[in-house]
């Protein structure tokens, strides 16, 4: 028998290998429940920070295109890095990756043949341990970047993470497929489809529970002048940046969709609606004080902005609230426009 790591493998306690199978067991149940790209990292980086202690993991997934820096979800032991560094695109590293289907490359191995030193040199420190590629049937979906650990990995370490990450791979598929089917392509937003699948939610949770929720609607104003005057590709543009300032000015649990259009919606659970007109303030400010990029310099734009609140006993279904919060929205409009407005308390 060959010596080095296969004989360290078959020296490993029955029982042990029998707590790391439950243990990946484990994981992948938490792991393959999740929907979020970062809620699985963040599994993958704790239970690999319980095993083996790598100074840091992290997620490099593709950017919209090919040429676009990379996705990059990192964490320093089980702290989230809230500002990972910039990386170059990963298409080649992907296809060095998917070239000799590796389980994991060291990232000596990695450097010593990859033809991009260059590259190698900035993925240095966040790889010093290894590279292992998230592979499904569709071939290399990214790349887990595992630190280096206070002790070199052995065998059974290595396999546990190459097992981890195959489940991550799964769950990171399942995840791109479900947001694909329910966000907005050009903004990133949840679609129209899905916020009305998720108010029909929110009002059944807040019926059950005798809790309140508001509904925020709003419009980019004059839009239809704005792009016969800059064109649609400036248009695109500005609603994309609009997406942006939207999901900086919500919370996570707030439900931001782009309703069509230049119109966009966001539900905010368990927010009555005097905290929905703060929300909405606030949100009009930012985008009235915000500096668009054109060709020729800034641009500006206002929005018109209508909210709603749940009303137990008077909203019955979720066209009702719609049309109160789109009907403060004109109201908004009507009255000179860059303005907040809110539904009657009582609409009937």
């Amino acid at each position: 028998m060959s010596g080095g790591l296969v004989d360290e493998l078959h020296e490993v306690p029955l029982d042990r290998e029998n707590q790391d199978l439950k243990e990946i067991i484990e994981i992948a149940f938490q792991i393959t429940a999740q929907l979020e790209v970062e809620n699985i990292a963040k599994n993958v980086a704790w239970s690999l920070a319980s095993k083996c202690q790598p100074e840091s993991v992290t997620f490099l997934l593709p950017g919209d295109a090919e040429d676009s820096p990379p996705r990059t979800v990192a964490y320093h032991g089980i702290k989230l890095d809230e500002a990972p560094p910039a990386m170059p695109p990963i298409a080649a590293m992907l296809a060095f990756l998917e070239k000799d289907e590796y389980s994991q490359v060291s990232f000596q191995y990695f450097r010593e043949n990859f033809p991009d030193r260059a590259f190698a040199g900035a993925l240095e420190p966040l790889a010093g341990g290894m590279i292992v590629p998230l592979r499904t049937d569709k071939g290399v979906i990214g790349a887990l970047l595992v630190g280096s650990t206070r002790e070199p990995s052995n065998l059974a370490e290595v396999q546990y993470i190459t097992r981890i990450a195959r489940f991550a791979a799964i769950a990171i598929e399942n995840a791109n497929l479900f947001r694909q089917a329910t966000t907005d392509r050009m903004t990133g937003l949840y679609s129209h489809h899905f916020f009305e699948k998720n108010l029909e939610e929110e009002m059944e949770r807040a019926r059950r529970y005798k809790a309140t929720f508001s509904l925020v609607m709003f419009d980019i104003d004059h839009f239809k002048k704005f792009n016969d005057t800059y064109g649609h590709v400036q248009g695109d543009l500005i609603i994309k940046e609009i997406a942006r300032i939207l999901t900086q000015s919500v919370r996570q649990v707030d439900f931001p969709a782009r309703y069509g259009g230049e119109e966009f919606a966001v539900i905010l659970p368990s927010v009555e609606a005097k905290g929905a007109l703060v929300v909405a303030e606030r949100l009009r400010k930012r985008v009235e004080k915000h500096e668009f990029p054109g060709e020729k310099g800034p641009l500006h734009v206002t929005i018109s902005v209508g909210v709603a609140e749940f009303d137990q006993e008077g909203t019955y279904a979720a066209s009702e609230i719609v049309r109160e919060a789109d009907k403060a929205l004109y109201q908004s409009k009507e009255h000179g426009r860059n303005r907040v407005t809110a539904a009657p308390a009582d609409p009937g």
